[in-house]
């Protein structure tokens, strides 16, 4: 196909409406041909042109390719956005994937809500993504590749030369003069991308020419069944949501059959922003915590997360400390109290009704947690309860009992945030009161 300015604008005009446009810009053949396409549209385009440049720091020539965007730009008058990153990777990390989340970090944060960011990854790019995903034995969001349009907040990312070949590229590149500089490092075979690209690729398009158009047509069929796929999970999700809670009903949730099951929970795990589990921890999920004895309370944990199961209910939360809280917290200024191991804070709020604001400000206040053995006396009920006794007709799971902050007011159990106020320390009608409200992060307690 015939690369033109044109065909371009017919692309950018299915995209996002947008108040800016962003071209990651790395001064290689690709950028350099979208955004010579670009200054071209200028005038037509609905938004403002702006391009961004990373300097990585990781070769000795990336000061001279960041001058080469800064005159390439200079000369197009369209404004370039420099970002100078410091890459410290941990032992055993890829530079590769730290070097690209850290790019994609930073035209986030030059990036306003709703704009537009544009990268130029070809078909070329997309077949060899697809081999490479099809290599790692990824499931469908791998083999769909790279979309040509997702969501990449604050705004959008768009690749609207995804379905042009490189050889069109370089066509264009030399029509039209362009210059640009080669970076060294994609010669290096040491990166699986760079072996497919250069000992892979030209293997099978000496036997199938088409090869790089055809599979990235693969991808992008993959792509429509992964559509499919979601709207089927986010269907399943709703129907085994547990009433109004994050959590799933093990009764819905053994309904399904299990691909649909696995597929229903990695849209759970993906929608709750947890790492996906492997297929190993997806098959215990599947076997102890939805299929496995009712009376077993199963934990499966990876990549900083865990699920739960109590009753019918399946959780998922970010994995907790390994021991509970303990101790006596003293709370002074009896406004707000930073708690230990992440679980949040207590906040004091006014209140029509609740504990006595004098007796708290007179008082002596403490956090602490469960020993066992405690007492309340529920506002509005004549006699004290366990409660562990009122943990269990909560459904508090199990492991979250220990980790409950429990109010104390001269010593005795005043109140449970969240929970009940005990009746000894309740205002009386026309008394000022307070409420200690229990702040906790997100998937977490």
């Amino acid at each position: 196909m015939t690369l033109t300015a044109t065909r371009l604008l017919e692309s950018l005009k299915q995209l996002p409406q947008a108040s800016c446009c962003h071209l990651a810009f790395s001064g290689g053949l690709d950028s350099c041909v979208l955004l010579h396409l670009l200054a071209e549209l200028r005038l037509q385009l609905p938004y403002e042109l702006r391009a961004i440049h990373v300097h990585h720091g990781l070769q000795a020539e990336a000061g001279e390719w960041q001058r080469h965007c800064e005159n390439i730009c200079e000369s197009y008058d369209i404004p370039l956005d420099n970002v100078q990153l410091t890459l410290t990777p941990i032992a055993g990390e890829s530079i590769e994937a730290v070097a690209r989340e850290a790019r994609y970090q930073a035209f986030a944060e030059c990036m306003g809500e709703g704009d537009l960011l544009l990268t130029a990854q070809h078909q070329d790019d997309q077949a060899e993504t697809l081999l490479l995903q099809l290599l790692r034995g990824s499931g469908p969001a791998g083999l769909a590749a790279m979309p040509l349009l997702a969501r990449f907040e604050p705004g959008w990312l768009a690749r609207p030369l995804l379905q042009v070949s490189r050889l069109t590229l370089e066509a264009y590149a030399q029509q039209h003069a362009l210059t640009w500089h080669d970076d060294p490092s994609n010669q290096n075979l040491r990166f699986d991308r760079n072996f497919i690209r250069h000992q892979v690729m030209p293997l099978l398009r000496s036997r199938w020419p088409a090869a790089s158009m055809t599979l990235s047509r693969a991808a992008r069929f993959s792509g429509e069944l992964l559509t499919l796929v979601k709207e089927e999970a986010e269907e399943d999700l709703v129907k085994a949501r547990y009433g109004d809670s994050d959590t799933l009903s093990i009764t819905a949730l053994k309904q399904l059959h299990s691909v649909r099951l696995r597929n229903l929970l990695r849209h759970w795990f993906a929608a709750s922003g947890a790492t996906m589990p492997n297929s190993k921890k997806l098959a215990r999920i599947e076997l102890e915590s939805v299929h496995g004895r009712i009376d077993a309370v199963p934990l499966i944990t990876w990549g900083g997360w865990e699920v739960r199961r109590y009753r019918d209910q399946l959780f998922l939360d970010r994995a907790r400390p390994a021991t509970n809280p303990i101790g006596v917290i003293p709370w002074s200024d009896k406004r707000l109290l930073e708690l230990p191991d992440g679980l949040g804070r207590l906040i004091v709020e006014s209140s029509a009704v609740g504990i006595d604001a004098a007796c708290w400000r007179q008082g002596e206040v403490e956090v602490r947690f469960r020993r066992g053995g405690e007492r309340c006396q529920p506002a509005g009920q004549a006699h004290h309860r366990p409660l562990k006794k009122l943990l269990q007709e909560w459904c508090v799971p199990p492991w979250e009992r220990n980790r409950l902050p429990l109010i104390y007011l001269n010593g005795v159990l005043a109140a449970i945030p969240g929970r009940i106020n005990c009746q000894p320390f309740m205002a009386h009608p026309g008394e000022k009161a307070i409420q200690v409200r229990w702040e906790t992060p997100i998937n977490s307690g």
